[in-house]
């Protein structure tokens, strides 16, 4: 029996592991309005009964590539901010995607907007993942005919996975060798070869990837490459699973052979502690300071802020103004 893509799990697990990283990628002009202190929170069930309204019954619980993320406004006394993403893995034949997207969005409203004192805020995205123009809309429009205007539109963000440009994505943003490993994909051909050639080359540059934070990024990723790369001929798929297992690294997913390109488990979860630097340091390696510190001076001089900065490389704010002086000298 041929393999099927399992594009929404794929997608799914993206999502998840990447919630901050989709903010600052889709909507660059509030990443630095949220206060990210206050963590986000991950409204599945809540998808879910929209969903339910949206599809039938049955067809929702197969819809599982789309989040709801919440988060605070630091600018506006923790006012509520609700994303919501959906990624579009084929074109509907018969349904208008923006429509849907519209309908996603009064739901969401309904739901939430009144539900706090500060009137919550609503933003959304698409990401469509498949080869063509057909049913990637940008917008919603209702009108009538007999009447000349438009009585309504809708406007929200989208990614053409086919046309993006990866040189625009930050570099030290994990989702551009997510956007890489989608965009590959539709590049390749049929062959079982092709996709083996493809696959390899990807699982290289994934092998000494090391842009990720946590143990659950890099499991995403992993997932990702092999979700979406298809191996049919089993001789193949043999090969490529021996590789893996000479390959170790991210592929096995251990402690023990994943921290030599990042940081010791149980030093991240020390730091979390009290806010203490001592604790957040105690367990990196010498070699993964270096890289964090490397990595961190190369932000400051693209000019970035303290909290992207502390974000990405976990180096605590003293830290990074010591940086700053010894740059500007």
């Amino acid at each position: 029996m041929a393999k099927k893509h399992d594009f929404d799990a794929a997608w799914k697990s993206i999502l998840e592991a990447f919630e901050v990283e989709i903010v600052e990628l889709l909507f660059p002009e509030i990443f630095n309005n949220v206060d990210w202190e206050l963590g986000t929170e991950s409204l599945d069930k809540d998808l879910q009964e929209i969903q339910k309204d949206i599809f039938d019954r049955d067809s929702s619980e197969k819809v599982i590539s789309d989040k709801i993320i919440k988060v605070r406004l630091k600018d506006k006394k923790s006012k509520i901010l609700f994303i919501h993403v959906e990624v579009q893995s084929y074109s509907s034949e018969h349904e208008v995607f923006g429509e849907r997207m519209f309908r996603y969005f009064y739901r969401i409203w309904d739901k939430f907007r009144y539900k706090n004192k500060d009137k919550s805020e609503i933003v959304a995205a698409a990401i469509y993942t498949y080869k063509g123009e057909r049913g990637k809309d940008k917008r919603y429009v209702y009108k009538l005919p007999e009447i000349e205007s438009e009585i309504l539109t809708y406007n929200y963000k989208t990614i053409d996975v086919e046309k993006i440009k990866l040189e625009k994505i930050n570099d030290n943003n994990p989702l551009k060798i997510v956007f890489k490993m989608a965009k590959s994909l539709l590049e390749t051909g049929v062959r079982d070869e092709d996709i083996y050639e493809a696959k390899i080359k990807l699982a290289e540059e994934l092998k000494s990837y090391d842009k990720v934070k946590n143990n659950d990024q890099i499991r995403a990723l992993v997932d990702f490459l092999e979700y979406l790369f298809l191996i049919q001929d089993q001789e193949l798929e043999n090969k490529y699973e021996e590789y893996k297992k000479a390959s170790g690294g991210a592929f096995k997913l251990s402690i023990d052979e994943i921290r030599k390109l990042h940081y010791k488990e149980e030093g991240r979860e020390e730091g979390r502690e009290e806010g203490r630097e001592e604790g957040r340091e105690e367990g990196r390696e010498e070699g993964e300071i270096k890289k964090a510190i490397e990595m961190a001076k190369t932000m400051i001089l693209d000019g970035e802020q303290n909290e992207k900065i502390k974000r990405y490389t976990k180096l605590e704010n003293t830290v990074i103004d010591e940086l700053r002086k010894k740059l500007s000298n």
